[in-house]
């Protein structure tokens, strides 16, 4: 599943807050107390719903393109990385050695 279950509750929130200001002057409390949990529970389940469905089809692409160790390649054909794909990735590892070296000399200052 992609991202937490923070996502869910602040997503709910949201909805549950909106749903209080905009009922609250036409309502009396109980019933607008019962119009927030309804909308906190069913934008909860939804963005549960939504996230567990981008997981999914995360783990379907990657067994299409052969990421999910284990699973062997039901025919697809993988084209060769370019020049280009791997001079990008030698970059960026070099840069995220840079990186890590900039991050250890200045925990090094602290001490």
């Amino acid at each position: 599943m992609v991202g937490s279950i923070i996502w869910n509750v602040l997503f709910a929130s949201v909805g549950a807050l909106l749903t209080f200001v905009l009922s609250s002057p036409q309502n009396t409390m109980p019933t607008t107390s019962i119009k927030v949990g309804t909308v906190f529970t069913l934008f909860y389940l939804f963005m549960y719903l939504f996230r567990k469905a981008i997981g999914v089809s995360v783990v379907s692409v990657g067994k299409q393109n052969g990421g999910v160790p284990g699973e062997e390649n039901s025919g697809v054909d993988f084209q060769e990385t370019s020049e280009q794909e791997t001079m990008e990735s030698r970059l960026s590892d070099e840069e995220a050695k840079q990186t890590s070296d900039m991050v250890r000399a200045l925990l090094n200052e602290d001490q």
